[in-house]
């Protein structure tokens, strides 16, 4: 007699509909484990580096900019500042990505990017940079209030970098003045920052 199974006996393990059941649970199974992969890496980066789960992604794509710049010599414009709080604004000439430094009144300094595809193309000739940057929102919170008088920042340049494991280490002049600042590849936020003589401070080593 043949061991071959009888298409009437479903719940034979060999039975073809039972194979073809299998080989969906397999596949139900793959889709699951290759769904949760980057949720998995999301919350790796956000246990390691101590930053919300739901900013993860940004952060990730920030980090990518970053490194695609990193050979860049950026100079720094001031666009406002207000108190300790100042915010400049640079480009990379090779790529157009835009980069800016937001240093808030407690002190604390954060780099952001944003690529060069990503910004808003102007209406006409006579849109400005600032415009395209700056909301009408943000520019409002600028505004000199009667105790806190708007004063005019230097430019800003980065003289050297370089990377130093999750870091980069870079150093800035400004109003004849540098600082060296080991900045969070990741978190895109200066970690610790001091006063560097401006003829010595390159190379860094």
């Amino acid at each position: 007699m043949s061991e071959a199974p009888s298409l009437l006996n479903l719940a034979h393990p060999a039975h073809p509909v039972n194979r073809s059941i299998s080989v969906v649970k397999l596949l139900v199974l793959a889709v699951s484990v290759a769904a949760a992969v980057p949720t998995a890496r999301n919350l790796y980066f956000s246990w390691k580096n101590d930053v919300p789960f739901n900013q993860v992604d940004h952060r990730l794509a920030q980090a990518k900019l970053l490194e695609k710049n990193f050979d860049c010599k950026i100079d720094y414009r001031s666009l406002a500042t207000q108190g300790n709080a100042r915010v400049d604004v640079g480009s990379c000439s090779k790529t157009g990505d835009i980069s800016i430094r937001v240093k808030s009144p407690d002190g604390q300094v954060n780099y952001e990017w944003i690529a060069f595809e990503q910004l808003p193309k102007p209406a006409s000739r006579s849109g400005s940079l600032v415009d395209l940057l700056i909301s009408r929102a943000f520019a409002d919170e600028l505004q000199p209030s009667s105790d806190t008088p708007i004063v005019i920042a230097q430019d800003a340049a980065v003289l050297c970098q370089s990377k130093a494991g999750d870091n980069i280490i870079r150093v800035v002049q400004s109003g004849g003045q540098c600082v060296q600042e080991t900045v969070s590849i990741f978190r895109g936020s200066v970690e610790k920052s001091e006063p560097v003589p401006c003829d010595k401070a390159c190379p860094i080593r």
